[in-house]
């Protein structure tokens, strides 16, 4: 199971593109089995950062995953057309970056809530404790 569909996926593809990027064969229609197969790469390649932290297969993945996976498939199709990636090596690279974030706990995996606690700010200073000995009041006069 991938984490975006080929519905999904064509959502974001202009249709002028649909049968440059899977159409090698000429047949006037988009394969949707290219789709699928950039899709499944896509989600092999989210499950090599987010296996250590999670139990795969995850039966109802948060829409973070869905989003990186369709991007990553369509990064992948782009890929082998020769367009211009600037774009698109910039909006993997971030999604890269967030997938090694959650591997190593910094970030959540999305919307489920389950995620660790974090404190949001750490070194917070402590307001509470025992009374102080050395007071403004008890140091007057010297």
């Amino acid at each position: 199971m991938t984490y975006a569909s080929v519905i999904q996926l064509k959502e974001v593809i202009p249709v002028r593109d649909l049968e440059l990027l899977t159409d090698f064969e000429r047949e006037g229609e988009a394969s949707d089995t290219r789709l699928e197969r950039a899709l499944t790469d896509a989600t092999s390649e989210i499950n090599s950062y987010i296996g250590k932290v999670v139990h795969l297969p995850l039966n109802e993945p948060p829409h973070l995953l869905t989003v990186i996976c369709r991007d990553l498939a369509m990064h992948r199709l782009y890929l082998n057309l020769g367009h211009d990636m600037t774009s698109l090596d910039k909006v993997r690279k971030n999604w890269i970056e967030t997938l090694k974030s959650i591997q190593s706990g910094e970030s959540s995996i999305g919307d489920d809530g389950n995620g660790p606690d974090q404190l949001t700010s750490p070194g917070v200073a402590m307001t509470d404790g025992p009374p102080r000995h050395l007071t403004r009041d008890s140091l007057r006069g010297y």
